[in-house]
């Protein structure tokens, strides 16, 4: 889907939650929340997107967007654009899980393609950072600040980086959920590249379907060691 438009968001507002005209592009960066829509309320407009411009992911529209420009970036992108989605479920107390996984500062020691982790700024539930990485296979280092928004009541997770880079937008998101085995960590992001970048989406898609798989598997093995030192 492309070419999807502030009019065509504002008409799907309509649609879902009635005769509301609030947004315009004077408050097109304000959260949903502010602007008085509810959890049905954002359900019913992934309803009507998925129906009417067959979003591919519906469940990102409430997942991991926050404001209008979000949903008409995400729409825009939905059917060409880049979606991942994996999980696994670790052998260790949700504290424990929530804390390691969490603590940024830690990430280089947590995951193995990050060189370092600097935090910039932190408040209560949202902290902003600048990630680097260990140079890949033909030496190069990529750096970008991200900012990360944790509700530990929900076992959620919303971020997206504010140095975007090659990436149009990276909107990220995870979920945590206590099972019989473990506790289940899921990771769902979204993201266009754009034109210049040297991939694209289905390419980076497979790339970071298969990192993903290798850093879960890695946090895995280190927490369940925490928590069995514990």
């Amino acid at each position: 889907m492309t070419g999807f438009t502030l009019a065509d968001l504002r008409a799907v507002l309509r649609k879902a939650a009635g005769d509301i005209d609030v947004v315009d592009g004077d408050n097109i960066d304000v959260t949903f929340e502010e602007l008085g829509f509810d959890s049905l309320a954002m359900l019913e407009v992934a309803t009507v997107l998925d129906s009417q411009y067959k979003v591919t992911a519906p469940d990102g529209v409430i997942e991991v967007t926050r404001t209008p420009r979000e949903i008409v970036a995400f729409v825009n992108g939905a059917s060409g654009a880049g979606h991942v989605d994996n999980s696994i479920v670790i052998a260790a107390p949700y504290d424990l899980v929530w804390e390691m996984t969490n603590d940024v500062a830690s990430w280089p020691e947590l995951f193995s393609e990050y060189a370092s982790a600097e935090v910039l700024e932190r408040s209560e539930d949202t902290v902003s950072f600048r990630l680097t990485t260990v140079p890949d296979e033909n030496h190069n280092v990529w750096s970008w600040v991200s900012e990360r928004r944790m509700d530990r009541d929900l076992g959620t997770v919303h971020a997206h980086r504010v140095e975007t880079g090659a990436f149009e937008y990276m909107k990220i998101f995870w979920a945590y959920r206590e099972t019989p085995d473990g506790v289940e960590m899921r990771w769902v992001q979204d993201f266009h590249l754009k034109p210049e970048a040297p991939l694209d989406d289905a390419a980076m898609q497979d790339r970071m379907n298969r990192n993903t798989a290798v850093q879960m598997e890695r946090i895995k093995k280190l927490v369940e060691q925490r928590a069995g030192r514990a």
